[in-house]
């Protein structure tokens, strides 16, 4: 479940049908607890439709399996595929081509036990499968950044979102003059904060685990843009407007 391709799904699933199948691993495994892992601890680099994930660092599992559903191939199968990936992944090492730097890769056994049978268990059976989740499954998911953040003495915080590729808020309002912009992540997973617009660009440090990304800057009245420029957050929605008065 990582850049590095789609390969690894097409070569497990074809192992998977050379040896008459995988291993069935249903009966017991958690839905829900799978799809609130998936979301905390793989939505922020993977897409899937149902988890209402975006991430872009790794494979879109809706397409990687988009063509293995359609040909009949059942979500036990997928459900072995995906278990042997969290546990042992194949990491092929690829270059961004835009920056020439190294993509990060997927550490091993990110979940075990019950929680990597959990997970694999909802991707198996959500991914490129059309429609929403319903009943208790439909209350799990990413975090959507809603609302106005306000400048308050000064400083302008724009908190990461408990899980996902959102920040709390979608948009901000601010005084001009000189703003102290910060943003608390509580994840662990790596952003920042940055703005764009009117001539100003400003940036804070990436953050982990509670750390807070934040600058100072002066702003004329006008709009701005804020965003994460950890590489493919600002594409997978981390982005909102500052309008500053």
């Amino acid at each position: 479940m990582w850049r590095g391709g789609y390969a690894w799904v097409v070569a497990g699933c074809a192992v998977a049908l050379g040896l008459g199948g995988c291993t069935l691993k249903s009966g017991g495994a958690d839905l829900a607890q799978g799809k609130a892992d998936f979301v905390k601890g793989c939505g922020t680099c993977h897409t899937l439709a149902r988890a209402g994930s975006k991430g872009t660092v790794g494979p879109n599992l809706d397409e990687a399996f988009r063509r293995a559903r359609q040909d009949g191939m059942k979500s036990s199968t997928f459900m072995g595929v995906v278990e042997r990936q969290i546990l042992n992944p194949n990491i092929n090492p690829q270059i961004d081509p835009q920056t020439g730097k190294p993509l990060p890769s997927m550490p091993a056994k990110i979940f075990t036990g019950d929680k990597a049978r959990n997970v694999a268990a909802y991707v198996a059976q959500a991914a490129a499968v059309p429609g929403k989740d319903t009943g208790r499954l439909a209350q799990i998911g990413e975090q959507k950044a809603q609302g106005t953040a306000k400048e308050s003495n000064g400083t302008l915080a724009i908190p990461v979102a408990g899980a996902g590729l959102a920040y709390k808020y979608k948009d901000a309002q601010a005084k001009a003059g000189q703003v102290t912009i910060e943003s608390k992540n509580p994840q662990s997973t790596q952003h920042d904060i940055a703005i764009e617009g009117n001539g100003v660009t400003g940036k804070g440090a990436v953050v982990t685990s509670g750390g807070t990304s934040k600058f100072t800057v002066n702003l004329k009245p006008g709009t701005y843009t804020f965003y994460c420029s950890v590489d493919g957050h600002r594409q997978a929605g981390m982005v909102g407007k500052i309008t500053v008065k």
